[in-house]
């Protein structure tokens, strides 16, 4: 789910954190980091091995690994936000998906190495993975993203370069 993702994330970044100089697009591109490294590893890669499509991206440990690299390797300034933006939008992506219930996963490696069952067969079992619930959270996501497009005038060609080269959203 792509759209429920990046909105969410957006949304709840902007309720939460308020953050003007947030990079949005920094904050979308870890809002899909852990469905762009875990579906690939678990459903393309080693169905046979992992037998999930949810593994290391959706554990705790990589959003506060990404954290820990940012404040290790920066210093204060726009790399370190960028950085910190990526692992946030990560973190809400967790949050998103209610990882919180899916224990072994999310408190990874912590109660071992294994991870909780999942969908290796994903991509053929799309049919069954679009249920009414995920299409509502896709067509909520367009919705909102929709509902920023006009609010913050990005229908203005100027106002849409401004987002696009510097990641910030009109305030």
């Amino acid at each position: 789910m792509l759209l429920y993702h990046v909105a969410g994330a957006i949304l709840l970044f902007r309720y939460i954190f308020r953050d003007p100089k947030v990079d949005v697009r920094l904050l979308a591109l870890g809002a899909i980091v852990p469905n762009l490294l875990d579906k690939p590893l678990g459903t393309v890669l080693w169905p046979g091995y992992f037998g999930a499509d949810r593994l290391f991206g959706h554990s705790l440990l990589f959003p506060t690994a990404i954290m820990v690299v940012a404040l290790l390797v920066t210093r204060r300034g726009r790399r370190r936000r960028g950085i910190m933006a990526v692992a946030i939008g990560a973190m809400l992506h967790l949050l998103l998906d209610g990882m919180w219930t899916s224990t072994s996963t999310f408190l990874w490696p912590l109660f071992g190495v294994a991870f909780e069952a999942g969908r290796p067969d994903y991509w053929s079992n799309l049919g069954e993975i679009l249920t009414p619930t995920a299409i509502a959270q896709e067509v909520a996501g367009l919705a909102y993203l929709v509902y920023l497009y006009r609010t913050l005038g990005l229908s203005d060609i100027e106002t849409r370069r401004a987002v696009l080269t510097t990641g910030r959203l009109p305030v």
